[in-house]
């Protein structure tokens, strides 16, 4: 996954948090423990969890999964509900490539029960969008319970940023298998972002 920044509303970062998320980075696969202080040096939650990750990434087995757990914890120092949903698609998607799936399992339940309380809806929506997009590249069956939740917690028409998730679904999910958007048009409400994107996928 790319490093996206967060949505204005939260707190802009520090720099030494980009300088060591960077850092750590660089460093994961040639100098884990300076990987690892880098990464441990980030003074911004968000930017020390997506640093803690790539640092996961390139750990044995059992330091992967510890630095995860370490991962999950930080996430809950974000200063609002939409970083800590958000963020956590980075370990969530690193576990699933390394197969440490009941991590996967606990901390993606663990974010989706969060995520209806992000506010605004905008915040919520893009969030969800983050925390799909990770799990879908990663291991696309695990990206099943949070499209569950963005059904349950995203109607399509309440914000464009609500239904630009769903476009983003359709258009990733038919790359991955043909006849998937038409799945999810049909799970969507009937309405002005149904019908658009109905003509978007040639589906009217």
């Amino acid at each position: 996954m790319t490093c996206s920044p967060p949505l204005p509303h939260t707190p802009p970062p520090a720099r030494a948090s980009l300088t060591g998320r960077q850092r750590a980075a660089q460093l994961a696969a040639l100098d884990p423990a300076q990987a690892l202080a880098a990464a441990r040096g980030c003074p911004d939650a968000w930017y020390r969890v997506q640093a803690l990750a790539s640092v996961a990434v390139h750990a044995a087995a059992p330091e992967a999964l510890a630095i995860l757990d370490e991962a999950a914890r930080e996430s809950r120092s974000c200063p609002d509900v939409y970083g800590t949903v958000a963020v956590m698609a980075w370990p969530i998607a690193v576990a699933l490539r390394l197969g440490c799936f009941p991590f996967a399992d606990r901390e993606l339940a663990r974010v989706l029960a969060l995520a209806p309380s992000v506010e605004p809806a905008a915040s919520r929506a893009f969030a969800l969008q983050t925390l799909w997009s990770g799990c879908f590249a990663a291991a696309p069956r695990h990206a099943g319970p949070v499209w569950a939740t963005i059904q349950a917690c995203c109607p399509p028409d309440r914000h464009w940023r609500a239904a630009r998730l769903y476009r983003h679904v359709a258009e990733r999910s038919e790359a991955h298998q043909s006849g998937a958007a038409a799945r999810v048009l049909r799970a969507m409400p009937e309405g002005p972002a149904r019908r658009k994107l109905a003509r978007r996928l040639g589906l009217a």
